[in-house]
């Protein structure tokens, strides 16, 4: 349900809605509004981990102001509903990419720049360079063509955003 007052349109839920004809105070309405914000969110963020840029287009997706957005941001980011740190380390651990790579992705999923840098000052290709070492031997260790093999190793090393370097070391030691 929505009400419309003079400064602009507010949604609010059924049982917090005024009587018609009465007087709203504005207050009153914004208070309400933040409350249902933060309910439609508790549900989205139940689903899975989330950075703040996501949970504020959502919120605005469903028709809220951004002020009430940005208010429902701070609210969960404040009781812990929200970390962009634990989304990005929730985020990086659960994929094989370079650093290229994992920033791209990151700023897509509206990540502030200023906490993937940090979160990624803390990563290392090199740690990965077992794991991809396994994969890539498991992947293309079966061509009996070197050249093939190592051509298709390395395009879809390089498509995950892995540097040069690491490509090279990964395919000395997988091929």
């Amino acid at each position: 349900m929505s009400v419309t007052l003079p400064s602009g349109s507010y949604i609010i839920s059924a049982s917090g809605a005024p009587e018609p004809g009465s007087d709203v105070d504005p207050d009153y309405l914004r208070g309400v509004q933040n409350d249902c914000a933060r309910n439609d969110i508790q549900r989205f963020l139940g689903h899975s981990e989330r950075s703040s840029g996501q949970l504020r287009k959502k919120v605005t997706s469903l028709g809220y102001p951004v002020s009430v957005a940005d208010t429902t941001v701070d609210w969960a980011i404040e009781y812990g509903f929200v970390d962009d740190s634990r989304f990005c380390a929730l985020f990086i651990s659960s994929r094989t990419m370079g650093r290229m790579r994992l920033k791209k992705e990151l700023i897509r999923r509206e990540v502030p720049e200023a906490v993937i840098e940090r979160v990624l000052a803390n990563v290392s290709e090199q740690e990965s360079t077992d794991e991809l070492v396994k994969q890539v031997s498991s992947r293309y260790g079966h061509i009996e063509d070197y050249e093939t093999a190592r051509r298709r190793a390395s395009g879809w090393l390089f498509r995950r955003g892995f540097s040069s370097e690491t490509v090279h070391a990964v395919l000395k030691e997988a091929l």
